[in-house]
């Protein structure tokens, strides 16, 4: 296990390379059953929105109703005042902006922020059929993107419009990595852990290459009785027109989107930045309030 305390980044991928920020951070947390509810807050089953006031102006949110867990953490954690005065204190150019470490208040510019957070973790909500990383989406940072997500860290997106090559690589890339989870899955029950740890006792290679094909086969079988994930027409259209940064899409639980306030979220992404990627001039965000549904 790595105790190093690392940057919660969001790992995002350029054209077809791993182009990345590491977001292995090891805060303390607790499992991911133990925070879906807290006692002070009343789950809401329906769709919330939020007013971000910051310091270049106000960003008002829409919060969606078929992601509970995000949703109501991020309400929750916005009522107790967990975000007034922190920076957004990491901005990637044509890709994101991000919030939520407790160490961003009154920071001096000196200070490498990154590694705060909450001390708990979120089972994830990914539905990219629905949800996909448009400019404007709001989603969760993650220690280990498509398994949890951080408890207290998001981004917004910028982004930039996606050309068909980067929508076909991020669509291979989900894959991959979905088809990656199922090996684990399989490969993590105890049956097969213990002939593994057997095998590997005795330096048993070849029994350990047979249970992997084995395991490999299931995969397969599984996989195949699954549909691949493709973005509908209406997704790539959107990409193709206000942009994004598909390469996030089904990795990280997007919760929500920018309905009103994209031209703040225009100032703040045009903000020069370190070396880390922090802003030289402080982008603070001064509170952030529930309110009632905003009339169209």
């Amino acid at each position: 296990m790595q105790k190093t305390k690392l940057p919660i980044f969001i790992v995002a991928i350029i054209v077809a390379s791993f182009s990345i920020a590491s977001c292995n951070s090891q805060a303390k947390k607790t499992t991911p059953a133990e925070t879906a509810i807290d006692a002070d807050t009343i789950p809401v089953d329906d769709d919330q929105y939020v007013r971000i006031e910051t310091s270049e102006g106000d960003i008002i949110v829409h919060l969606f109703r078929d992601t509970p867990r995000h949703r109501h953490n991020f309400v929750k954690l916005a009522r107790k005042g967990y975000y007034d005065n922190q920076l957004f204190y990491r901005i990637v150019n044509n890709s994101l902006i991000q919030a939520g470490d407790p160490n961003s208040k009154n920071a001096t510019p000196e200070t490498t922020l990154g590694t705060g957070d909450v001390d708990y973790t979120l089972e994830p909500e990914l539905y990219p059929e629905r949800h996909i990383n448009h400019r404007g989406a709001v989603g969760m940072a993650s220690y280990k993107p498509l398994y949890e997500s951080s408890g207290g860290q998001f981004y917004i997106v910028t982004g930039m419009k996606q050309s068909d090559v980067r929508l076909a690589n991020a669509e291979t890339h989900l894959n991959k990595k979905r088809r990656e989870m199922v090996f684990d899955s399989i490969t993590k029950q105890p049956s097969y852990q213990a002939q593994l740890r057997e095998m590997n006792k005795k330096g048993d290679k070849r029994g350990m290459w047979r249970v992997k094909e084995e395991i490999k086969e299931q995969t397969n079988a599984i996989m195949e009785s699954r549909t691949p994930f493709a973005y509908s027409k209406e997704q790539k259209k959107i990409y193709q027109t206000i942009g994004g940064e598909a390469t996030l899409d089904g990795l990280y639980t997007v919760f929500g989107e920018v309905i009103e306030g994209d031209s703040v979220l225009t100032k703040i992404e045009k903000r020069a930045v370190n070396a880390d990627r922090r802003p030289y001039d402080n982008v603070v965000i001064k509170h952030i309030t529930e309110i009632p549904a905003p009339t169209r």
